[in-house]
């Protein structure tokens, strides 16, 4: 699954790819990616992150992102 989660301009977007996987047992991939509207390619993306995480993991850090501690 692949949802835009920032907007900080007009004209650059931030994009979350999470995905499972089977290695390790019960755990997900992440993936960041940023996209320039005015570049030479404006569908192009960059990626600025990837990791793989436990589901357990991934969730709170979903969490965090909806509702951030102060």
């Amino acid at each position: 699954m692949t949802t835009l989660i920032f907007e900080p301009s007009k004209d650059y977007l931030l994009h979350v790819t999470v995905e499972p996987t089977d290695s390790p047992p019960d755990s997900v991939h992440v993936k960041i990616e940023s996209q320039w509207l005015k570049a030479k390619d404006p569908h192009g993306l960059q990626t600025r992150y990837r990791g793989i995480f436990s589901k357990k993991d991934a969730i709170k850090l979903a969490a965090e992102l909806i509702n951030p501690t102060k």
